[in-house]
């Protein structure tokens, strides 16, 4: 499986690297280009995890359909080229937006990590349980790597919010505005440094991070898909309609 993810990490790269010769910028703008970019962060993230560890290469069970759906979604939406605003053209646009989509990554990684943790949990439970199962990682190192993962992405999602905010205030006028986009950023924000506390403090574990990080992972994709699904007046999409 993990030959077949990279050649299709490599064609990846190729459509991202044709996209930018065409219309003069990295993918970031609309539903198709943050698949685009979001995706390669995910799966560049699983294919790293799994040279690191082998045992890790089962995380793309879950990683590789989840890149899937939200391309195949994000094309049906708008894979038209969009030239990017004059307005735009600043560093702070890449220190906001790909922090956000590695933060994307990490996520889905803590979330992929989440499933397999109750797959196994759920296997080791049944009294004939499935060999294959074994080749996943211990239930004690998933449980780590969910964590782990959480952590590194609150903290490039703190990165992109911070950034964000000055950006906005020079572009806007304003540090925040309650934008449809900004509200979900922050609650989804919120909602992975809740999951933190709850581990750190409160000694959360297993089962309950595991469906915590699964459950969480809705909120951010909401924040970059879902709110341009329903409504047409966020700040953000101005420049893609």
């Amino acid at each position: 499986m993990t030959w077949i993810i990279s050649a299709g990490f490599i064609t990846h790269n190729i459509a991202i690297g044709a996209r930018y010769a065409a219309q003069g910028h990295l993918p970031w703008a609309g539903d198709y280009e943050s698949a685009m970019m979001g995706g390669w962060f995910i799966i560049g993230g699983t294919l790293y995890v799994a040279w690191r560890n082998k045992a890790l290469q089962s995380l793309a069970v879950v990683t590789a359909p989840l890149v899937v759906i939200l391309m195949g979604y994000g094309f049906m939406r708008n894979p038209e080229l969009t030239p990017m605003a004059a307005s735009l053209k600043t560093y702070w646009l890449y220190i906001h937006v790909y922090f956000a989509q590695l933060a994307f990554g990490a996520y889905a990684l803590a979330a992929a990590a989440g499933v397999l943790y109750l797959l196994k949990r759920r296997n080791a439970a049944q009294g004939a349980p499935n060999a294959a199962f074994e080749r996943f990682p211990s239930l004690d190192r998933l449980d780590e790597l969910i964590f782990r993962y959480i952590v590194f992405g609150f903290i490039t999602d703190t990165i992109m919010i911070a950034a964000g905010a000055i950006w906005a205030k020079d572009l806007w006028g304003s540090y925040w505005s309650w934008d449809p986009v900004e509200t979900w950023s922050l609650v989804s924000w919120l909602i992975y440094g809740i999951s933190i506390h709850l581990r750190v403090t409160f000694g959360w574990r297993e089962k309950r991070l595991a469906w915590l990080a699964i459950i969480a992972l809705s909120t951010v994709i909401i924040t970059f898909f879902g709110v341009n699904f329903v409504v047409d007046t966020s700040m953000h999409f101005f420049n893609v309609r």
